[in-house]
């Protein structure tokens, strides 16, 4: 039968997986988490090549400090013209969290970042996928304030997401305190760049969640079906900003 469902994956028949799950879970119930995966490819209502979908069955998360102009950035952010003002975002249920309109890659203003982050992510990470290129389709920045809370979430409309950290609080021993990416699958590959070997540094979760506190400059990127959520609390600063960003494998 996992035979069978492993065909219709690579095949892109990710309805008849999601049938085919639902008959082994009869008899094993510890394969449950793989349906929301199967759903996530089933939503994206897009054709991949087998190879890339073998290499995106294991999801992965890469961490690298950059060195960005934080700083430079987050002049850019304060001078948003529409810093506060409500937008479709603003009713999503997070608690003491503000964020953009997801627009920010089409602004003149942002597009140095946002071509820096493509060329970054194109040439550090896309070696780990069968493809060879990737996109970023939407940016946006949040700021989040002391006992900041967002929610549990995904994201349906990429394939990579990522968050580049501009002004964090790098003290903050709070044990919840950090960016939470729930481990379903119990075998998270987590790869950690080294700038003094060039390379990236494996390691593997097999926790129910790992929990990132990231540094200023510092950028994770992981698979978009990953659910995700956030906790500030504890932070010494007024309010941390991010700079999320999400990626598709394009052809462009």
């Amino acid at each position: 039968m996992k035979i069978l469902l492993n065909f219709f994956y690579l095949n892109n028949f990710f309805r008849l997986c999601i049938y085919t799950l639902k008959l082994i879970l009869i008899f094993n119930k510890k394969e449950k988490y793989r349906l929301a995966f199967f759903n996530f490819f089933k939503k994206r209502k897009k054709l991949f090549s087998k190879d890339l979908l073998a290499s995106m069955y294991n999801p992965k998360v890469f961490i690298i400090n950059t060195k960005v102009n934080s700083h430079k950035i987050i002049e850019k952010i304060y001078n948003y013209p529409n810093l506060y003002k409500q937008n479709k975002f603003s009713d999503d249920g997070h608690i003491e969290v503000y964020q953009s309109d997801h627009n920010l890659n089409q602004m003149e203003s942002f597009f140095a970042i946002s071509k820096t982050i493509t060329n970054l992510v194109n040439n550090k990470i896309i070696s780990f996928y069968n493809f060879h290129r990737l996109l970023l389709v939407e940016m946006w920045f949040v700021m989040t304030k002391q006992s900041g809370l967002i929610n549990k979430h995904s994201h349906f409309n990429s394939d990579l997401s990522g968050v580049l950290y501009l002004k964090v609080d790098n003290q903050n021993k709070n044990l919840s305190s950090g960016l939470r990416i729930y481990n379903s699958f119990k075998k998270l590959e987590i790869y950690t760049y080294s700038s003094s070997s060039n390379e990236f540094e494996k390691e593997v979760c097999e926790k129910e969640h790992f929990l990132f506190k990231p540094n200023t400059n510092d950028l994770i990127i992981f698979n978009s079906f990953l659910e995700h959520s956030v906790d500030n609390s504890g932070a010494k600063i007024s309010e941390r900003i991010s700079l999320p960003f999400n990626l598709v494998f394009s052809d462009k």
